[in-house]
Protein backbone atom coordinates (compact mmCIF):
# COMPACT_ATOMS: atom_id res chain seq x y z
CA UNK A 1 0.00 0.00 0.00
CA UNK A 2 1.22 3.15 -0.88
CA UNK A 3 2.10 6.00 1.47
CA UNK A 4 -1.03 8.62 1.68
CA UNK A 5 -0.11 12.69 0.45
CA UNK A 6 0.06 13.15 4.23
CA UNK A 7 2.40 11.14 5.49
CA UNK A 8 5.13 12.14 2.70
CA UNK A 9 4.24 15.35 3.66
CA UNK A 10 5.06 14.79 7.21
CA UNK A 11 8.30 12.92 6.53
CA UNK A 12 9.71 15.34 4.23
CA UNK A 13 8.51 18.52 7.11
CA UNK A 14 11.83 17.96 9.67
CA UNK A 15 13.94 17.72 5.95
CA UNK A 16 12.26 21.05 5.52
CA UNK A 17 12.78 22.53 8.43
CA UNK A 18 16.31 21.37 9.14
CA UNK A 19 17.44 22.79 5.35
CA UNK A 20 15.73 25.89 6.77
CA UNK A 21 17.83 26.48 9.67
CA UNK A 22 20.66 25.65 7.65
CA UNK A 23 20.29 27.99 4.49
CA UNK A 24 19.04 30.89 8.03
CA UNK A 25 22.06 29.94 9.32
CA UNK A 26 24.32 29.97 6.90
CA UNK A 27 22.51 33.77 5.84
CA UNK A 28 23.37 34.95 9.23
CA UNK A 29 27.04 33.87 9.30
CA UNK A 30 27.43 35.59 5.67
CA UNK A 31 26.14 38.97 7.12
CA UNK A 32 28.50 38.20 10.42
CA UNK A 33 31.40 38.03 7.88
CA UNK A 34 31.14 40.87 5.80
CA UNK A 35 30.04 43.32 8.42
CA UNK A 36 33.13 41.96 10.22
CA UNK A 37 34.99 42.84 6.82
CA UNK A 38 33.07 46.52 6.89
CA UNK A 39 34.27 47.33 10.25
CA UNK A 40 37.50 46.36 9.55
CA UNK A 41 38.27 48.60 6.11
CA UNK A 42 36.72 51.17 8.29
CA UNK A 43 39.24 50.71 10.95
CA UNK A 44 41.98 50.25 8.49
CA UNK A 45 40.85 53.37 7.23
CA UNK A 46 41.36 55.44 10.67
CA UNK A 47 44.37 53.16 11.70
CA UNK A 48 46.49 51.70 8.85
CA UNK A 49 45.85 53.47 5.74
CA UNK A 50 48.64 56.22 6.31
CA UNK A 51 51.62 53.86 6.08
CA UNK A 52 49.90 50.43 4.45
CA UNK A 53 48.33 52.23 1.56
CA UNK A 54 44.82 53.26 0.83
CA UNK A 55 42.68 50.14 0.30
CA UNK A 56 45.31 48.10 1.59
CA UNK A 57 47.30 49.03 -1.71
CA UNK A 58 50.64 49.47 -0.95
CA UNK A 59 52.76 50.92 -3.20
CA UNK A 60 55.76 52.07 -1.54
CA UNK A 61 57.50 49.41 -0.98
CA UNK A 62 58.82 51.02 2.31
CA UNK A 63 55.75 49.03 4.63
CA UNK A 64 54.79 45.45 4.38
CA UNK A 65 51.60 44.91 1.41
CA UNK A 66 49.56 43.36 4.16
CA UNK A 67 47.56 41.45 1.12
CA UNK A 68 50.86 39.15 1.21
CA UNK A 69 49.55 38.00 4.52
CA UNK A 70 48.34 34.24 4.04
CA UNK A 71 45.39 32.29 6.45
CA UNK A 72 48.27 30.82 8.97
CA UNK A 73 49.89 33.89 9.40
CA UNK A 74 47.21 35.21 12.05
CA UNK A 75 49.27 34.55 15.24
CA UNK A 76 52.24 36.58 13.21
CA UNK A 77 49.69 39.49 12.51
CA UNK A 78 48.49 39.96 16.44
CA UNK A 79 51.98 39.66 17.32
CA UNK A 80 53.41 42.43 14.81
CA UNK A 81 49.89 44.27 15.56
CA UNK A 82 50.23 44.38 19.29
CA UNK A 83 54.15 44.91 19.54
CA UNK A 84 55.38 46.64 16.57
CA UNK A 85 57.89 45.54 13.99
CA UNK A 86 60.67 47.72 12.54
CA UNK A 87 58.95 51.40 12.38
CA UNK A 88 55.92 50.01 12.80
CA UNK A 89 54.36 51.11 16.12
CA UNK A 90 52.51 48.62 18.54
CA UNK A 91 48.88 48.64 18.67
CA UNK A 92 48.76 47.36 22.23
CA UNK A 93 46.13 49.39 24.14
CA UNK A 94 44.53 51.41 21.16
CA UNK A 95 43.35 48.25 19.87
CA UNK A 96 40.64 45.71 21.20
CA UNK A 97 41.21 42.09 20.68
CA UNK A 98 38.04 42.24 18.76
CA UNK A 99 39.10 45.27 16.47
CA UNK A 100 42.40 43.32 15.46
CA UNK A 101 40.12 40.43 14.30
CA UNK A 102 38.15 42.48 12.47
CA UNK A 103 41.50 44.09 11.00
CA UNK A 104 42.45 40.77 9.92
CA UNK A 105 38.60 39.58 8.66
CA UNK A 106 38.98 42.90 5.92
CA UNK A 107 42.83 41.66 5.18
CA UNK A 108 42.12 38.07 4.70
CA UNK A 109 39.12 39.26 2.69
CA UNK A 110 41.41 40.87 0.23
CA UNK A 111 44.70 39.04 0.63
CA UNK A 112 46.07 37.91 -2.83
CA UNK A 113 45.60 34.57 -1.66
CA UNK A 114 41.63 35.06 -0.66
CA UNK A 115 40.16 33.67 -3.74
CA UNK A 116 42.15 30.19 -3.10
CA UNK A 117 40.32 30.36 0.56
Amino acid sequence: MAPSPSSAIAVKRPLFNAFITALTAGVIAAQAADDKVKTGARLYQDNCESCHGEDLHNNSGVTFDLRRLRADEHDRFVNSVLNGKNAMPAWRGALDTREIEQLWGYIRANAYDAAAN
